[in-house]
């Protein structure tokens, strides 16, 4: 791009039709004074008032063969990042706002944004991934870093994620849930559990379709549990009362009996080291321990809604999760509109 000095009455200003403010313009018009704001297009509305105005000074850029204009450039941006479940708005003032076009989860491949902003050309900003949006909320903005992108080096910053959903809102799928406990949990505890959780899921239009106090902790009880709450259409299976630290906890070893079934055990999650996870594709299990019952701000709050967005819970994303996994330091970052029930 070249940048220019103009004064109107100098030439003809036809010339520089297309150009770009770089500077504010402030025009007085009577007793009225009109500001042009920086990056704002020389067009026909701005000619006519120019016109009459001679002896006016303004600072330009002009485009060089080959450019697109900041709004055009971060458009096909924004375009190009915007995956499943994700609007995007018109260029203004030369930025696009993704926006969330459902209730759901974000997800945010971060690699994809972190290349996207390392190149210079770009400049985006985003929300955490992970965090419960609901439809209309903003989720980034995406900004071309100059008034004019050399279309090229655009299309260089956006060859690698062609083939990447680098923003995508997951959208909540699960409708069903159970509760099972063991003889651990004290009965009048399982009530006090059973009415938190059933509040802690209402919130993403989850249904508590069965709950099930275990008088023992016989394994073909527990396997009974489990298959009559998948009978029941149970998708998520809220589980207390296992003991984590024992290799043949009966809860353990009967998730492990579900066809295709995958379970990791500990998650580098404060509160939440104790959980599991199991997972086959019909069903997800969680095992609580008591901090998750009861209101406490825990793990539970932070993938429940992955589960309920059939989002894959796996070591992986366990691990990326441990940066900031001291949830009470992090989680007012993660939290969306919707409340925690501890703090009703």
């Amino acid at each position: 791009m070249i940048r220019k000095s103009v004064k109107i009455g100098e030439g003809s200003i036809e010339a520089i039709r297309g150009a770009v403010l770089c500077r504010d313009l402030s025009v007085e018009q009577g007793e009225q004074t009109t500001t042009f704001r920086r990056g704002t297009t020389v067009d026909d509305a701005l000619i006519a008032t120019l016109n009459t105005r001679a002896g006016t000074s303004l600072e330009v850029v002009v485009a060089e063969p080959g450019e697109l204009s900041q709004g055009e450039a971060s458009l096909r941006a924004a375009q190009a990042l915007a995956g499943s479940g994700v609007q995007v708005a018109p260029p203004h003032q030369g930025q696009c706002v993704l926006r969330a076009a459902q209730h759901g989860l974000l997800r945010i491949d971060q690699m994809a944004i972190r290349g996207a902003n390392r190149t210079g050309v770009l400049l985006v900003a985003t929300g955490l991934d992970g965090r419960v949006v609901r439809q209309g909320d903003t989720l980034a903005i995406v900004k071309a870093a100059h008034l004019w992108v050399d279309e090229s080096a655009l299309e260089r910053t956006l060859a690698p994620i062609a083939s990447v959903s680098a923003l995508r809102v997951a959208p909540f799928q699960r409708r069903k849930a159970a509760f099972l406990a063991g003889q651990r949990i004290r009965p009048a505890n399982f009530e006090a559990a059973q009415a938190n959780l059933r509040a802690t899921l209402a919130q993403f239009g989850v249904e508590l379709v069965a709950q099930k106090y275990l008088l023992r902790d016989n394994p073909s009880e527990i396997d009974e549990a489990i298959q009559c709450s998948l009978a029941q259409g149970a998708e998520i299976i809220l589980i207390a009362g296992s003991i984590l630290l024992d290799p043949e906890d009966p809860y353990v070893r009967a998730a492990q009996k579900l066809p295709a079934v995958s379970l990791e055990t500990g998650a580098p999650i404060d509160p939440g080291t104790m959980f599991w996870v199991a997972d086959n594709g019909q069903a997800i299990l969680f095992g609580l321990a008591s901090c998750e019952l009861y209101g406490r701000l825990s793990i539970l709050d932070l993938l429940l809604p992955y589960a309920i967005a059939k989002e894959r819970i796996d070591r992986p994303l366990l691990a990326e999760l441990g940066y900031g996994g001291l949830l009470e330091q992090t989680f007012l970052a993660r939290r969306s509109v919707l409340d925690h029930p501890g703090d009703r």
